[in-house]
């Protein structure tokens, strides 16, 4: 757990990103950043990732506001692959550090039908993740047949291995 004499900003308004920083960093702020995330024309799916998003079929999808819409988003996902993509950026404005990364994660599907997937949606109380993907359910993972990842927490809202590495060697020299 790191403890740290800087103040710790998680710039979202994700309570999937709070709780997963939560488990690292005792003491930090959440602020919502108030900020568009639409797509930008011709916005690439990294570049959109600063907000958090899945690509399928060079089309980036976002957050499923109900179970109609999760249920027709994932049905196209039997038997394919989808690519996640997250970011962090660490800025620290008083030594004009500012720090990038990008995880992809790649998730292959098994060939599942409706049964599979409704036992899937119905054992979600809210649908208010990217492309209704929820990893840290069991029965997400009936669906899936690998995942490629270099940090699997990437996928539920930050790319923790990258984070923690980097906040310890800020905390290391003193910044």
């Amino acid at each position: 757990m790191i403890q740290s004499s800087l103040k710790i900003i998680l710039g979202s308004s994700s309570i999937y990103r709070a709780k997963l920083l939560s488990r690292y960093v005792s003491d930090f702020e959440s602020i919502a950043p108030e900020i568009d995330e639409s797509q930008y024309i011709n916005e690439s799916p990294q570049d959109l990732s600063m907000h958090q998003v899945v690509s399928f079929k060079k089309i980036n999808i976002g957050k499923k506001i109900n179970y109609k819409s999760a249920y027709q988003t994932l049905i196209e996902f039997s038997g394919k692959k989808i690519y996640f993509y997250t970011s962090v950026v660490i800025v620290i404005k008083e030594k004009k550090i500012e720090l990038t990364h990008l995880d992809k994660t790649m998730i292959e599907f098994k060939p599942f039908g409706k049964k599979e997937l409704e036992a899937y949606l119905k054992s979600q109380d809210i649908f208010d993740s990217t492309a209704a993907i929820k990893y840290e359910s069991k029965q997400f993972q009936q669906l899936v047949n690998q995942i490629i990842t270099e940090d699997e927490e990437a996928i539920i809202g930050l790319p923790m291995i990258w984070l923690m590495e980097q906040l310890k060697k800020l905390e290391l020299n003193k910044i």
